[in-house]
């Protein structure tokens, strides 16, 4: 049930991110959309292993829900969830900018300037982001506790930015700069 929870807040976080955006306003910047977004799906089962997440369990979109310009993957491990989104929608200051982003930090995933980040909302008490920008759209990382987890007196075996940090630098080899 909190998977289900995490989804939903992910997707709402993402629609009004989204929603927030205009190219069309005189006066902003508007975006480099990107011919083809980066589809995380697409990632091979052997680095999907080596981040601990089992291939099968593979969960495309949002809990069934595909959302216009983003793409996005989800995988289980023993003790929580990553996911994997691209999108055209959301730029990495934008993610910095949200009202409910807190620890918004810098992060080297190889080459890359990247960046950490968790949520303010009590519902994410037990996830961590990490973003950075790609020829292919904004790359997010998303490293979320299962339940279970966060109800064990002794919490869960990591902080989760440390594995959103680990899968990052193990599928970065996979996305496209």
């Amino acid at each position: 049930m909190r998977r289900v929870f995490a989804m939903v807040a992910l997707a709402t976080s993402l629609l009004s991110a989204g929603c927030a955006v205009s190219n069309s306003v005189t006066g902003r910047a508007t975006k480099e959309i990107p011919a083809e977004l980066f589809d995380p799906c697409t990632l091979p089962d052997d680095a999907l292993r080596k981040v601990n997440v089992d291939p099968a369990t593979v969960e495309p979109d949002f809990v069934g829900v595909h959302f216009t310009d983003w793409e996005v993957c989800s995988w289980e491990a023993d003790w929580y969830y990553v996911t994997v989104a691209a999108t055209a929608e959301v730029t990495v200051e934008e993610f910095g900018a949200r009202p409910r982003t807190t620890d918004f930090r810098p992060a080297e995933i190889g080459t890359r300037d990247a960046y950490t980040f968790r949520s303010t909302a009590e519902t994410q008490g037990g996830l961590c982001d990490l973003v950075y920008p790609s020829s292919q759209g904004t790359v997010m990382f998303r490293a979320d506790i299962k339940g279970t987890e966060l109800l064990r007196e002794e919490g869960p075996p990591q902080d989760p930015c440390a594995v959103v940090l680990h899968t990052a630098a193990i599928l970065d080899p996979f996305i496209p700069y």
